[in-house]
């Protein structure tokens, strides 16, 4: 097969293998871990063909260095054009994908201080990465050979292997995904307290992990690497009120903690130094997350009376918020560029704008105080706490549109430009991780749905409520979010309006059309009485007149609907927990005019 080839490669699987996840290691070093398989693979690529960088289409990297660097993030798709023969590069791409696996498997297994199967769970890496490949004749026509090259891989990606299982057994199933057995033998419950399946195995009682999960669980992703827990992104606003005065009672309590016994490993996990909290997990600011380091009742009871005395003295009595945001973005109209790419010069230009966005979404999510899981060019995961998170949307997307502008097609009679869309789940620090995610894509979906895109999606799960959806336009929706966070934190708006307009949504929305009609006007002057009833300052005065009739544009713009009214309830009540938030990070209010949130 001599001549040039377009081929292109999928590493998998992705969706299930980064959801299955229960804490934020899991998802922060399984999200990483297929960047380093499909920068493997391009790597091998470039070496197959003479170590010639330019040979790389997607991803397409400046340099040879960055695809062995930890900051460079990879896609799970590689396309590229070479020389040498495609079936013979497919052996060659695979043996190098299991090689580095086998590299990471082998470092994170070796931080395990307890007994398990390592043959089974080495067996059962092995079988888990999805590789599927195309390839198709380059005779200069860029864009005929990519149509067929990706039609071919996605016909092959729906025709499945099944190759028999060698590691079967009665053993339990991975906690995790459920789809492997556990390598942790079962007798190791039996005979280890709760501390030392923590400190030898990274687990918890009842939990069950198989050879991949427990590569998720004990991988490394660089010593200059970091991650947060759900629990200590959840504390960062609090931790913003700590200053230097603050550093003998920090110490105080840590110091009674060490007293008490608290597990070595409790202590100092942060990568990212705190000024005076240090290198200390939030999670330690929690009560509900101190009976996971003490035993013993009596204990346990001291440290939470520490813990007490220290936000007394140190926060004025004040706790942390248990809520966090996870924030998951995407390209819009990304297929539609990339068609629109006609030679292969300029989708690598293209592939190089996404990765210098990539390298840029760190830096952003960082200085917003977030934890970075995964950049891949268009898509962005990250934690960040409740009080940065919709700056740090609003600056991942401005970034995005700058760095692709030049990239326009056309859309019918309209020239369009790619733009991010964002879904923001708000959820407990406590919440299954898993559910967290599907929430998270099911806000990114939401925002997507909106025409023309550019859009934000932001989902709240309270552990006491129903889960609460809003959605827009950005310029639009997170201006009106925005002025809400400000109205709560100069207490213009009292927290029970958005509830009892929630209240008259379920009290008068109907689907029978003969009543629909009425019962929305009813809905109208009943909406009104009660914004002109609630009382602001705590019930010392009314809601200010510019406020009200910002209120009464939105509702009545175009025709007042149920859906309206309920998209205004469910605003509010998620403004609050931003606000909230903010007020704990003694953040100051910010906020638009009535008037230019009305024009909006």
């Amino acid at each position: 097969m001599d001549g040039l080839h377009l081929v292109v490669f999928h590493i998998g699987p992705v969706q299930d293998f980064i959801a299955t996840a229960r804490r934020s290691r899991d998802l922060w070093f399984g999200s990483w871990l297929l960047s380093e398989l499909a920068k493997a693979a391009a790597l091998e690529i470039v070496q197959q063909n003479g170590n010639n960088i330019s040979c790389l289409v997607f991803p397409a990297p400046d340099e040879l260095r960055q695809l062995k660097s930890f900051d460079f993030n990879a896609p799970n798709k590689v396309v590229a054009r070479v020389r040498c023969n495609p079936a013979e590069l497919r052996e060659s791409v695979r043996e190098a994908i299991l090689r580095r696996l086998c590299e990471i498997c082998d470092d994170a297994y070796k931080k395990i201080k307890g007994r398990f199967d390592r043959e089974v769970a080495k067996r059962q890496v092995e079988d888990f990465p999805e590789f599927f490949w195309a390839s198709y004749p380059f005779n200069g026509n860029y864009k005929q050979a990519r149509d067929f090259a990706e039609a071919l891989l996605n016909a092959r990606k729906v025709t499945r292997n099944f190759a028999p299982i060698t590691w079967g057994s009665p053993a339990p199933k991975c906690s995790l995904d459920g789809c492997r057995e556990s390598v942790i033998p079962k007798d190791v419950y039996d005979l280890m307290e709760e501390s030392e399946l923590r400190e030898n195995y990274g687990l918890q009682r009842g939990e069950h992990l198989c050879g991949v999960c427990l590569l998720k669980r004990h991988g490394e992703r660089g010593k200059e690497e970091h991650f947060f827990s759900t629990s200590h992104i959840a504390t960062l606003p609090l931790l913003e009120r700590l200053t230097d005065q603050h550093r003998p009672l920090v110490d105080e309590y840590i110091g009674k903690l060490k007293e008490l016994g608290i597990p070595s490993d409790a202590l100092g996990t942060v990568r990212t130094l705190h000024p005076v909290f240090g290198r200390h997990d939030g999670q330690l600011l929690f009560e509900e997350r101190l009976g996971e380091f003490f035993e013993m009742e009596e204990k346990l009871r001291q440290a939470k009376r520490a813990l007490r005395s220290f936000l007394k003295e140190a926060f004025d009595g004040k706790k942390p918020l248990p809520y966090y945001a996870l924030l998951l973005a995407d390209g819009d109209h990304m297929g539609k560029v990339i068609d629109a790419q006609e030679t292969l010069e300029m989708h690598q230009e293209l592939s190089r704008s996404q990765s210098r966005f990539a390298l840029e979404a760190r830096d952003i999510v960082q200085r917003h105080q977030g934890s970075l899981l995964y950049s891949g060019g268009d898509d962005v995961l990250a934690l960040v706490p409740l009080h940065t998170v919709l700056a740090c949307a609003r600056r991942l997307t401005e970034t995005f549109r700058q760095r692709l502008a030049d990239f326009k097609v056309k859309d019918g009679k309209e020239e369009i430009s790619p733009t991010l869309s964002v879904g923001i789940a708000v959820a407990h620090h406590l919440a299954p991780l898993s559910d967290v995610l599907e929430l998270t894509r099911a806000a990114e979906k939401a925002a997507k749905s909106i025409k023309g895109k550019n859009a934000l999606a932001v989902a709240l799960s309270k552990r006491s409520g129903v889960e609460r959806t809003v959605k827009g336009t950005w310029g639009t929706l997170d201006r009106r979010l925005e002025w809400f966070t400000g109205l709560y934190q100069t207490e213009a708006i009292p927290d029970g309006a958005a509830y009892e307009l929630r209240d008259l949504v379920s009290q008068l929305a109907t689907s029978n059309d003969g009543l629909k009609d009425t019962l929305q006007k009813a809905a109208r002057e009943e909406t009104k009485r009660i914004l002109r009833r609630k009382k602001a300052r705590r019930g010392t005065e009314p809601i200010a007149d510019n406020v009200l009739r910002a209120l009464e544009i939105f509702l009545h713009e175009g025709e007042f609907s149920f859906e309206k009214l309920k998209q205004l309830a469910d605003e509010l009540i998620i403004a609050r927990e931003f606000a909230a938030a903010m007020d704990l990070a003694n953040m100051p209010a910010s906020t638009p005019t009535p008037g230019e949130v009305a024009e909006k």
